[in-house]
């Protein structure tokens, strides 16, 4: 089983504990494991699990025994918890950078948190696919100028070092590079804050945008329409196949020599009643 630095979800790693427990010995049980973690509810892990209760402080320490968890996994295990029952964005980033602190040092690409490492930045990305398409012949300089708005020439450096040390991006014999299919996992949560933190960025460089390009070279537009609200889900997926139209034309096309970010926002503007479960 792997250890649970590997897991984003802390019930999911019980879930895999006891079903490894189980497998190895049937006489596993949730008794057992409340007994040896000096816990007196027997269905308290089954609860856990199937996310009915949380975790306490106290028994996040109990969990730990039960589990067998040295010192080091114990805090990780125990800030987990937080990050997972955390409910603020900020709180969550809190926890997140606690367990990144906290990771052992294996291939990075084996670890589920350093995922927000990529999107950290806004330019990444950007980097990743400037870095396969352009020819730069490895002057950081001239890389760095590429992405609008201009970044430094430290970042583009760093910003390769991430993508090659992720595995998003290879390099050739003869210099060139590729982009890979990395072997990475992570969780939704720990996803998602790093995604909205993206967003975030170039939801203000679309609106940085209509001082920084003409018309002529850019769309920006908006649009507000009364909605059903169990239109909702049509509407959301015609964005997504819109998204992929998009690419299918965007590939089409051969000498690349622009790159451009395309923000869909769909979002409430009023309710005249509650949204329908």
């Amino acid at each position: 089983m792997k250890s649970v630095e590997y897991y984003t979800d802390y019930r999911t790693f019980l879930s895999d504990f006891y079903r490894e427990k189980k497998s190895a010995s049937p006489l596993f049980s949730y008794r057992t494991f409340c007994r040896k973690a000096g816990l007196k509810s027997p269905s308290i892990y089954k609860e856990v699990v199937s996310a009915k209760r949380g975790l306490t402080s106290e028994t996040i320490i109990a969990f730990s025994k039960g589990l067998g968890l040295s010192p080091r996994d114990s805090r990780f295990f125990e800030n987990l918890v937080f990050f997972n029952q955390a409910k603020s964005e900020e709180a969550k980033k809190k926890y997140l950078a606690i367990l990144r602190g906290l990771r052992y040092r294996k291939p990075q690409k084996q670890i589920p948190v350093h995922l927000f490492d990529y999107y950290e930045n806004w330019y990444n990305p950007i980097i990743r696919e400037l870095a396969v398409s352009m020819q730069w012949n490895n002057d950081y300089s001239a890389l760095a100028k590429a992405v609008v708005p201009a970044i430094k020439t430290s970042e583009a450096r760093e910003s390769i070092a991430l993508l090659l040390h992720l595995g998003f991006i290879g390099k050739k014999p003869d210099g060139r590079y590729v982009q890979t299919d990395p072997d990475i996992t992570t969780g939704s949560e720990v996803n998602s804050i790093a995604v909205r933190q993206l967003n975030r960025r170039y939801a203000q460089l679309g609106v940085e945008s209509l001082d920084r390009f003409p018309p002529s070279e850019r769309d920006v537009s908006s649009l507000i329409m009364g909605i059903a609200h169990d239109r909702l889900p049509l509407l959301k997926q015609e964005i997504a196949e819109f998204r992929k139209r998009l690419i299918a034309l965007a590939n089409d096309g051969k000498n690349i020599d622009e790159y451009f970010a395309c923000v869909l926002e769909f979002f409430p503007v009023a309710r005249t009643e509650a949204p329908k479960e």
